[in-house]
């Protein structure tokens, strides 16, 4: 999640554990710890840009990381803090500790992935239960930290307030499982019923909100990319995607370190474009289909694109395309998805027994 969310973790868990004798301390602490594991960003340039999908949430974000780095950065806190002559070192490590490990713990929830045994394994996880940005979360988490930190109030109601902001948005987070799962399986007889076989089924949490689920459905000729919304529940809107990755044009660009990056980061979550141009050159798009709700037409916000030969080759290597910049239109249109009227038109398909004007 994003930072500020991430601090409030921090803070809230290390006060916790860190013991009374640095109770207070801990919540700035923990939040500047809690925060730390996200300067991976600073690698994002290398690779041609390319080190934002292979470097963040990797590394700093496996579950090992806190227990080996937070014993260390918790001795270093204690020398430095406390002149290495309290009691406190082992509070200074537990607090390191949790404010570590809670923060993949957090991002693992989210729709973009968290490389929890990186760099063993390049497996990304992804639960799909609460937005990158999720307010209500962070608001639940918030107040708890707030009123643990008003020192009007005597310790344990503060440790109150702290316990009941920690439960309270964890409780947040099951329920955003809890409702994924209920719209995939409502998504799946949806589909079986008005497309026919399914292979796979994915919703997404999108920001700011709960209600407003993006998703991706693979069948073995088409992806469908849409939207669904409870406030017209089981009424879902799609585009339809003809699946091209095995074409001769889609494989050679997928066979290059690009496309198994993108295939990779998009866990196959992905649409394949094509465009003939004069003389037969093909120029192939392969967009990331998973954050495509703010998108008229319902398209990725990120990928890759390549051109290739008549005779299947490259002209070139892939290069990613950038994101595209937001208009006051574009924002009036994903204001109104975020309230949940969803799009419409002759490329949008809704269920038989829907209103078609949503």
């Amino acid at each position: 999640m994003e930072p500020m969310t991430q601090a409030l973790l921090g803070a809230a868990t290390a006060e916790c554990v860190a013991g009374r004798a640095l109770r207070g301390r801990a919540l700035g602490w923990g939040a500047v710890i809690g925060m730390s594991p996200d300067l991976d960003v600073l690698l994002g340039p290398l690779h041609g840009g390319y080190g934002e999908w292979l470097y963040h949430r990797g590394t700093t974000h496996s579950l090992w990381f806190g227990f080996v780095v937070g014993p260390v950065l918790g001795w270093a806190l204690w020398r430095w803090r406390d002149g290495g002559w309290t009691e406190t070192l082992p509070g200074w490590i537990r607090l390191a500790i949790i404010a570590l490990v809670t923060h993949p713990i957090l991002d693992g929830f989210t729709p973009y992935g968290t490389q929890f045994f990186a760099p063993f394994s390049r497996e990304r996880f992804a639960w799909n239960g609460v937005a990158i940005v999720d307010p209500f979360y962070s608001l639940l988490l918030g107040a708890g930290v707030l009123g643990a930190a008003i020192r009007s109030f005597d310790a344990k109601r503060r440790r109150r307030w702290l316990i009941a902001g920690l439960s309270l948005s964890t409780l947040y987070l099951a329920v955003g499982l809890a409702v994924n799962r209920s719209v995939e399986q409502e998504l799946r007889h949806v589909f079986e019923r008005e497309e026919g076989p399914i292979d796979r089924v994915r919703a997404y949490p999108t920001i700011f909100q709960p209600w407003l689920r993006s998703f991706v459905v693979r069948a073995p000729d088409a992806i469908y990319v849409g939207l669904h919304a409870w406030q017209q529940h089981a009424c879902p809107v799609w585009r339809r995607y003809p699946r091209k990755e095995t074409t001769p044009a889609a494989r050679v660009v997928l066979e290059t370190w690009e496309g198994g990056v993108l295939a990779w980061f998009a866990d196959g979550d992905f649409i394949t474009l094509i465009h003939t141009e004069p003389g037969g050159i093909r120029s192939v798009r392969l967009e990331d289909a998973r954050y495509s709700w703010a998108s008229e037409a319902g398209r990725g916000m990120w990928g890759i694109e390549a051109r290739v030969h008549p005779e299947d080759g490259l002209l070139g290597r892939p290069v990613r395309f950038a994101r595209a910049e937001i208009s006051p239109k574009d924002a009036e249109r994903v204001a109104g998805r975020l309230l949940g009227r969803l799009p419409s038109g002759p490329e949008w398909r809704r269920p038989a027994d829907c209103d078609p004007n949503g």
